[in-house]
Order: C-alpha cells, then structure tokens, then sequence
C-alpha cells in the first residue's frame, strides 16, 4: 500500500496493522542517487522538461504493477498534490502538476487542476522530522468537488513517510472517492535503525 519493499513482496507490517487512507502506491524508484537529482532539478532549479521523464516512469512502473494488489484499473481522474499558494508563487510552478500534465495528455485521463487545494500553509515537509511530519499537514487540504464513487490517481513527485499523500487521500474519500492510489516517482526509504 505504501510502497515499502517487503521480503516478501507483500504488504508492510504498519499498513497491515494500520491501513492508510490511500488504497495503492506506485513509486517508479527509490528515492537515492540519481534519481534524487534529477527530481531536486525539477523541483528547484526549473527543468521543467524532467516532468516528461517523472511521467514516463510512473506509467511505465504502473505498467508492471500486479492488478491482484489493490492498484485502479483506470482511475476516473488525476489530481496533482497542490503545493502552498506562497511555495507555489516562489517557484513558479507545481513539479506535481507538471508530471501530472504528461500523465493526463499521455492516457487521456483527466487531471482535475483544482481537484485539491492547499488551505494551509505548512513548513516543508523536508524540514521536519519524521515523526512530525503527519501533524504538519494535518487540515491542510480541501476538496470541494463531489466525488462520490470514482476512483483518483493523486500524483507527486517524492513519498517520503507518506503523510501529506494519506491526508490528501483522506480528504478526497471524504468527498467520495471511492478509492485513491498514489502515482510517485520515488519513495524514501526509513532511516536504518541505527
């Protein structure tokens, strides 16, 4: 569910015993050189042309997912993970959105661009431990669209604890959606206990 690797192949041990509010993730790779280069160039130095490259990689990653372990046939929509409006206007763009544009154009699948909002302005994630990562993003999204029975594919670029995604996902299923799967480039594995 959350794309950490498992000896087994199966589900991780915290969403057995604790299910997020997201149904599946597909995480391309993980997040270590370098394809953390490559993402850090989307996200702060501008390449937007790497949001093509984001994108291809996740429908190429999905293409191998099993259909038996809970992933969407075809969502009904995408939604790119909204940044903060004042992260946004520093930036420029959404490295989300941008991969989530290709995404769209490339399956046909409709991106819903105001699908999630971001209400609340949060430190980023990146700076926060990740134990506090979960109550940062807590009441940070809204949805305002009916979604009452259709399926989302939500997009962005890095997994990181998964906090902002299983927030996001717990919005858009308390506005109907019927199931939410994460479509990532690359997810962080847990620091190893030291």
């Amino acid at each position: 569910m959350c794309a950490l690797p498992t000896s087994t192949g199966g589900v991780c041990g915290p969403c057995l015993s604790d299910p997020p509010p997201f149904n599946a993730t597909i995480a391309a790779f993980s997040y270590a050189f370098p394809i953390d280069r490559l993402i850090h160039s989307l996200k702060y130095q501008g390449r937007l042309a790497l949001a093509e490259w984001c994108a291809e990689t996740i429908l190429a990653r999905r293409e191998l997912a099993n259909p038996g372990a809970g992933i969407i046939s075809r969502p009904h929509h995408l939604i790119a993970l909204p940044l903060a409006i004042d992260r946004q206007r520093e930036r420029g763009y959404n490295q989300a959105q941008e991969i989530a544009r290709v995404i769209s154009a490339r399956t046909g699948i409709p991106l819903l661009p105001r699908g999630l909002s971001r209400v609340r302005a949060t430190p980023p994630q990146a700076a926060l431990p990740w134990t506090e990562r979960a109550k940062n993003v807590r009441g940070a999204f809204l949805c305002e669209l009916d979604l009452s029975g259709l399926t989302v594919a939500l997009v962005d670029d890095v997994m990181t604890t998964g906090a902002s995604l299983a927030e996001a996902a717990r919005i858009l299923k308390a506005s109907g959606a019927a199931s939410v799967e994460n479509w990532v480039v690359a997810r962080t594995l847990p620091p190893a206990a030291g």
